[in-house]
């Protein structure tokens, strides 16, 4: 095997492993029902799914200047790597530790843990990015980060029904009687994974979600990575940082696609509340949130078949605007079964519910893959890691958002939850609409493509 071949299928399993993972422990389905089951209000539950988020940016700044002074970055990711694994399973044995007599102790402890991973993934992610521009050409990364979605999605629909039967719920009678649930269920007592009062279910799911991860991270640490070409000594982090003011008053497109994100992100702060509001006032059960994530993550997966070839072909815009506009009709969904006030727990409103968990697997999958290439594509070769560090690291604040969002649903409700988060996705579209596409407004150079091996 090739040394571009062996990194490409590394760099695959990687992401199917990480991806999986990162599915028993969701932070805008499983975790946020675990939190209010726990007794913790809105504010807390945004704060938990900011915390897995909004980690990974924080760091990437800091990262950026000791990954451009090294021509090989690989180690910072290896180190990274075992805090990951620490903050992980760390969270699942709280669990055990704790136990549910000390809830408030019990959500500090899992939120401790996740936000160290999640830490821990952020400084690994500079290194994982500037491996991936040396080795994958520019027109195969979309293929690429789509495939390391694709294989993980399948296995995270199958995921998502393990944790219904760990959660050892009624998912309800249409689910409940499927042969494929059935045979996941026997499994699972099978393998002792069921009948686990609260919270031990959830610290079981949360001990396997590590253990996969960990598996993924240590496979990418066989990959043979090039040399860089482009090595300076690393910078005051004051300069770094403007040098990365500077370059967003200079470089227009730089601009609009962190406006873009953070209209983004302004969307996407309504829904981990989406999996909240059905648990608790629509009637659905703990183990309903299993299928919720077994079909975001499905259609997550299915959507890579598009948007992979798509993007290879037309460019991250199409993929932007295309994405924007899918983003605008969850938080409409909602938004109604607010107001209509449904039958609790019928098999319409269920259908409803899961249609935004459909739409949002769509959008947030295409979003993921145009993210990477789009900051790839247009950064400058020589400051690659300051280009995507610094843009990861501004958008920091705004993957907090959830947080927000749990202020207002406390305090103002739902529905303008909500209506909020359709406003932004209207905005989202315009800004998407006049992003400028790299590969129009600039050639392709040699040394942007990927450096042969």
């Amino acid at each position: 095997m090739t040394a571009s071949r062996r990194n490409h299928t590394l760099g695959i399993i990687n992401g199917m492993l990480v991806n999986l993972g990162n599915a028993f422990v969701d932070p805008f389905t499983v975790l946020p029902v675990f939190i209010a089951t726990l007794g913790g209000g809105a504010v807390v539950i945004g704060f938990v799914s900011a915390a897995f988020t909004a980690g990974w940016f924080f760091p990437q700044v800091f990262v950026a200047s000791m990954a451009q002074a090294r021509r090989r970055v690989l180690p910072i990711y290896a180190a990274s790597s075992v805090f990951r694994f620490l903050g992980f399973v760390g969270a699942g044995v709280s669990v055990y530790l704790i136990g549910p007599d000390h809830p408030t102790l019990l959500m500090a402890s899992v939120i401790t843990g996740l936000s160290i991973n999640a830490l821990a993934a952020g400084v690994g992610g500079v290194p994982f990015l500037e491996i991936t521009s040396k080795t994958v050409p520019i027109r195969e990364r979309g293929s690429f980060f789509a495939g390391r979605r694709v294989l993980g999605g399948a296995l995270g629909v199958l995921a998502g029904l393990l944790i219904a039967a760990v959660l050892d719920g009624d998912p309800g009678a249409m689910w409940a009687n499927s042969a494929v649930y059935r045979w996941v269920t026997v499994c699972a007592r099978f393998l002792r994974l069921s009948d686990h009062a609260f919270p031990y279910d959830y610290g079981i799911l949360i001990i396997i979600g590590g253990v996969i991860t960990s598996c993924g991270v240590l496979a990418y640490m066989f990959v043979r990575e090039p040399p860089a070409e482009h090595v300076t000594r690393p910078p005051a982090l004051r300069h770094q940082i403007a040098d990365g003011v500077a370059m967003l008053r200079r470089m227009p497109h730089y601009r609009a696609y962190l406006l873009m994100r953070v209209f983004y992100q302004l969307t996407a702060m309504a829904f981990p509340f989406y999996a909240t509001y059905a648990y608790v006032r629509l009637g659905f059960s703990e183990a309903s949130v299993g299928l919720f994530l077994s079909i975001w993550i499905g259609a997550g997966m299915l959507s890579n078949v598009l948007w992979g070839p798509l993007l290879d072909r037309r460019g991250n815009r199409i993929v932007f605007l295309s994405t924007a506009v899918a983003s605008l009709l969850p938080p409409l969904v909602m938004l109604w079964l607010t107001r209509a006030a449904p039958a609790p727990g019928s098999i319409s409103v269920f259908l409803l519910v899961a249609s935004t968990f459909l739409i949002n697997g769509f959008v947030r999958s295409g979003r993921f893959i145009a993210n990477h290439t789009y900051l790839l594509e247009s950064a400058p070769p020589d400051r690659r890691p300051l280009y995507v560090g610094f843009m990861n690291s501004l958008s920091f604040p705004f993957m907090l958002s959830p947080i927000l969002g749990g202020i207002v649903a406390e305090t103002l409700g739902f529905t303008t939850l909500f209506a909020f988060g359709g406003a932004a996705a209207v905005a989202n579209i315009v800004i998407s609409a006049r992003l400028a596409e790299p590969r129009s407004a600039r050639r392709v150079t040699a040394d942007a493509a990927a450096t042969p091996l």
